[in-house]
């Protein structure tokens, strides 16, 4: 399922060049300014706070649903000092960090009935490593009005070959930012893009980790092993550190299993395989490509928005970086 919002006959979604894998929304033959993505991705919708009222017409102090203006759908529920952020204003801080009015923007649009929305930007510069093409670089944006997530901003590099996401991020450097939806949220907008100002400085960090990681040899045995360590629990560590074995889930066997199948024999890692950052490369392609998700509500969060997913992705990248 790829929930996307549907409304007046057509889907909130928009891409540049290319459909997506799900062949829905508007496909635009440029990359398409913030005004474009607002246009063509079905966010040219405002929300207000409404108050909420039991069925004998008593109101709920302290809540209030959030409502689309256009056609008074209901998004969610907030409390008092929700203040709501509308879809322009999230843009206008984008604006901020990648320069206004400038055509960069690659996909943009909402799940749901309009409850989170979504942008990514393609940034100009790029990462070579060895002979295996370039990493892109996007920035990339997500809100709600449904009260189920701050708006968050992050830099994301997506190898060319597969489309895996991958997030690194590093102990000395921010690649992600959170803004609540507070009184204060346009103040807080100015101090975030201050930092995500800095992103040439991360991406010279990025490709010096990546490098790092081209240039490493790691077997196939230490492979598996680092997979699997990465995938343990706080207990499960535990249990090995006593008693030199632990007894993995069903469903983490898969996992591991998976990883090491895709490691082998997936095109992509044709060139890089043997290195650590054909490993790294392995996992994320296989939570990306392979793994089946509930909805693709639950992929996107647990992969791009900090979840599981890409906890694992990040604690394969620490362990190979240490290797």
């Amino acid at each position: 399922m790829h929930n996307l919002n549907f409304n007046n006959g057509k889907y909130s979604f928009v891409s540049a060049k290319e459909p997506a894998w799900h062949h829905l929304g508007t496909v635009l033959d440029h990359v398409f300014t913030a005004k474009e993505a607002i246009e063509f991705g079905g966010l040219d919708f405002t929300v207000q706070k409404q108050r909420l009222l039991t069925e004998k017409w008593l109101e709920v102090p302290d809540n209030f649903a959030t409502v689309r203006e256009d056609n008074n759908e209901v998004l969610g529920m907030v409390g008092k000092d929700y203040t709501i952020v509308q879809n322009r204003d999230v843009f206008s801080f984008f604006d901020q960090i990648v320069g206004s009015g400038k055509a960069i923007y690659e996909t943009a649009g909402c799940l749901g009935k309009g409850g989170v929305i979504f942008v990514t930007a393609k940034l100009p510069k790029e990462i070579v490593i060895g002979n295996d093409g370039p990493i892109d670089n996007y920035l990339v944006l997500c809100s709600s009005h449904d009260g189920s997530m701050a708006i968050t901003a992050f830099f994301t590099p997506v190898r060319v070959v597969c489309q895996n996401t991958l997030n690194a991020a590093f102990q000395n450097n921010t690649n992600r930012v959170y803004i609540k939806h507070t009184q204060n949220v346009k103040e807080r907008f100015v101090e975030a893009a201050k930092v995500m100002g800095i992103h040439s400085i991360y991406l010279d960090n990025l490709e010096v980790a990546f490098r790092l990681l081209y240039d490493k040899r790691v077997s196939d045995l230490d492979m598996k092993s680092i997979v699997t360590r990465a995938f343990l629990n706080k207990e499960e560590i535990k249990t090995l550190a006593l008693t030199g074995n632990v007894e993995l889930s069903t469903r983490k066997t898969n996992m591991v299993d998976g990883v090491v199948q895709y490691y082998h024999q997936a095109s992509e890692i044709d060139g890089i395989r043997g290195t650590a950052f054909g490993i790294y490369n392995a996992v994320a392609g296989y939570f990306q490509n392979v793994k089946n998700f509930r909805t693709d509500e639950v992929k996107m969060k647990s992969i791009v928005l900090g979840g599981l997913t890409a906890q694992y992705t990040q604690r394969v990248f620490d362990r190979l970086v240490k290797v």
